[in-house]
């Protein structure tokens, strides 16, 4: 292989592609000349995924980052969909080895030979007789299914590995292995990579347990979607609630080292000299709280993870950009290595057909310089030819050639009159090349800084929504005049005081926010904002304002408290909350508006109003289903007479008792989009039941007509 003759290491996981490129640098020292970690648009076990349409728009990304055209390609297989099975020969010839590994791989493998794609690699110590034999085996259908994504995006690989064998030889290689017998354990999504070496020898085994069932066990013990588990389970290191989420995990921690103990337990029986007290881990479930920690105590073996390749340096002028992702580089760290021929191992699942088809386009380029030799020596006699008369043009006033800017500027202010039309237009063509590339220099030049400026253009061009929405909140809120005009806290309690039979705390016309949250989603009318699932209902029946397509907005909840008796009835009469927020939310010239706006829960003396209180006790404007009948309500207060949810609390700034205030919670959206205009007027019969008359406009984005 040529000496500086690139390769990268091309690892598909179920998360995201991650590949590194080494070479071999001065001194025969492995270099990272380049890297790139692209992240799937959806996790490839997801029920909803399309993993072919996925891998083959990250392969696309990478491709738009790399160029790769001179460069040779290892990619990896995952373990699960990979055979192994390892057996000890007798003494034997060398030359015999070969005719005894058919015999044993037609033992070994459970398929028909013609359908699997197998090879396989010989361990023995120097001066040692006993010989073990690895053979690697993949149906040849998954193979192909595999190799399709890289024939597609026009990629071929010279090496295809087995995604455990190729971690273990970016381990070894970078001295992570110690001189004792250790564990390598790789957590990928959906099954854990366990590796036991000697540093000659290798035994793996494929475990069922993967970053995905920890996922599961987030989503079920806090009840999330699996994309917020995984989240969560992303961000749970720098959590405060890493423990709660440990606690939530560590069932599937339990199965985890019950299954590496047995696996263990079946080495050591086969390997009885052998004695496993270290273990290495890898892949981005290590990062999870408490895993490396658990996986120490309870199989009493010193846990470590990687934090570098220490044998590879970076090239000069190249910084790594992933550092962060080390755990991830394994896989391809050691498939480039075992392109560039300072692996371990030397077993290869690529097809042999394809293999050859590969070795033969590389050797294209070789056929192709003979045969211009060929043609060269042929063509002594014509370049001899083409030599005498280039002279001779010289002698009669010189060629053109190459002119840079300045002497061209020369040419263009004294133009070369007196000279032999032949050259005089050979100058004119070289400058008038000469101003081309100017211009093209010249037209280049900038485009980073005009990069910036949009970069920095984008991120003020929304500054003001956030505080131009929370104002429009601010605004619906009912307010007392008098308590309005208060400066501060103290001269709100002097006005209380000195009107006390005005301001009666049950008729005071007041809201107070205690917390706002949001949310951002792509399509607001995809989904039900009450519960931010999919919409299983008609959207119309949760917006004034539909489209088969909606614009990209917030769920806003405002959890609220209010000490006037009126309660629902005061929340939603006319001059309320909710039509407030709906008049005020949708006024004209606004970057956004506020739809949907819903009173969802209630909650006034231990008494929910939330979606498991009786249909009769509702608010009128929650019952109904016409789209008319939102703004009016019939008072949707609580009248029983259990004990008051916040008996016993008092009001932080007042010290009056809060035990009659009703707590109430309100949803809307917050649209990141212009106002929609109304339909234009139709007669009753043309518009939908139950439906208002707001509309898109017709360049909105999925407009209803009228």
């Amino acid at each position: 292989m040529a000496k500086n003759k690139a390769v990268w290491g091309i690892d598909i996981g179920n998360c995201a592609l991650k590949a590194l490129k080494l070479v071999v640098g001065d001194e025969d020292q492995i270099e990272v000349v380049g890297e790139d970690y692209i992240e799937h648009a959806k996790i490839l076990s997801q029920p909803d995924a399309d993993p072919h349409e996925l891998i083959s728009k990250s392969l696309e990304k990478f491709l738009s980052h790399n160029d790769i055209t001179e460069d040779l390609v290892a990619i990896s297989v995952p373990g699960q969909h990979t055979l192994a099975r390892f057996s000890k020969l007798p003494p034997v010839d060398p030359k015999k080895i070969p005719d005894i590994v058919q015999f044993e791989a037609n033992q070994q493998i459970p398929f028909d030979m013609d359908e699997v794609i197998w090879d396989y690699q010989t361990f023995a110590e120097e001066d040692s007789p006993e010989i073990e034999v690895g053979i690697f085996a993949m149906k040849r259908d998954l193979i192909h299914e595999h190799l399709a994504h890289f024939s597609d995006a026009g990629i071929e690989p010279m090496l295809m590995q087995s995604a455990p064998l190729a971690a273990h030889d970016a381990i070894l290689f970078n001295g992570l292995c110690g001189d004792e017998t250790t564990v390598l354990v790789d957590i990928g999504a959906e099954n854990t990579d366990l590796v036991v070496t000697d540093k000659i020898r290798i035994w793996t085994r494929t475990i069922p347990i993967g970053g995905n069932k920890f996922t599961e066990a987030l989503a079920k013990g806090f009840k999330l979607s699996f994309t917020k588990a995984e989240n969560l389970k992303q961000q749970a290191s720098a959590s405060k609630y890493a423990r709660q989420i440990f606690q939530a995990m560590r069932p599937v921690f339990a199965d985890l080292v019950g299954e590496i103990q047995r696996s263990i337990g079946f080495y050591t029986s086969t390997h009885r000299e052998a004695k496993l007290n270290r273990m290495v881990g890898m892949g981005n479930a290590f990062r999870l709280p408490g895993l490396q920690k658990y996986l120490q105590q309870n199989l009493g073996m010193t846990v470590t993870r990687p934090s570098e390749f220490k044998e590879f340096k970076s090239a000069p002028g190249f910084a790594r950009s992933h550092e962060e992702n080390i755990l991830s580089f394994v896989v391809a760290a050691g498939l480039a290595l075992e392109g560039l021929d300072r692996g371990h191992m030397r077993s290869n699942l690529l097809p042999p057909e394809i293999a050859r088809q590969v070795t033969w386009r590389k050797k294209k380029p070789w056929f192709a310089a003979a045969a211009a030799c060929l043609l060269a020596s042929a063509g002594m006699v014509w370049f001899r030819y083409s030599a005498d008369l280039s002279v001779l043009q010289n002698n009669r006033g010189g060629s053109a050639s190459a002119l840079n800017y300045a002497t061209a500027l020369s040419i263009f202010n004294n133009p070369p009159v007196s000279d032999p039309p032949r050259v005089f237009a050979q100058k004119v063509k070289g400058m008038a090349d000469a101003f081309v590339k100017e211009h093209n220099r010249l037209k280049g030049m900038g485009k980073n800084e005009v990069d910036d400026c949009e970069r920095i253009l984008d991120l003020l061009r929304d500054k003001s929504l956030w505080p131009m929405v929370l104002e429009t909140v601010h605004r619906a809120l009912p307010a007392e005049a008098q308590l309005a005009a208060a400066k501060d806290g103290v001269e709100y309690v002097q006005i209380l005081t000195s009107q006390p039979e005005a301001l009666n705390r049950p008729q005071r016309k007041e809201v107070f926010i205690e917390s706002l949250s949001s949310q951002f989603v792509e399509d607001i009318y995809a989904i039900d904002y009450r519960t931010a699932e999919s919409a299983e209902e008609d959207p119309e029946e949760l917006f004034d304002y539909y489209s088969d397509e909606g614009p990209q907005g917030f769920i806003i909840t405002l959890a609220c408290r209010t000490p006037n008796e009126g309660r629902g009835k005061f929340i939603e009469e006319q001059d309320g909350l909710i039509q407030k927020l709906k008049t005020l939310g949708q006024a004209e010239g606004q970057e956004f508006y506020f739809d949907g706006v819903r009173l969802v829960t209630a909650q006034q003396g231990g008494f929910s109003a939330g979606a498991s209180r009786p249909a009769a006790s509702r608010p009128a404007a929650t019952r109904s289903r016409g789209r008319g009948a939102r703004g009016g309500g019939s008072g949707g207060g609580a009248t029983g007479s259990s004990k008051p949810a916040f008996g016993g609390k008092l009001d932080a700034l007042t010290f009056e008792d809060v035990a009659d205030d009703w707590k109430f919670s309100v949803k809307f959206v917050v649209a990141l989009d212009d106002l929609p205009e109304e339909k234009s007027p139709g007669t009753p019969e043309a518009e939908p039941a139950g439906r208002a008359p707001g509309g898109r406009t017709p360049g909105g984005r999925g407009g209803r007509g009228g």
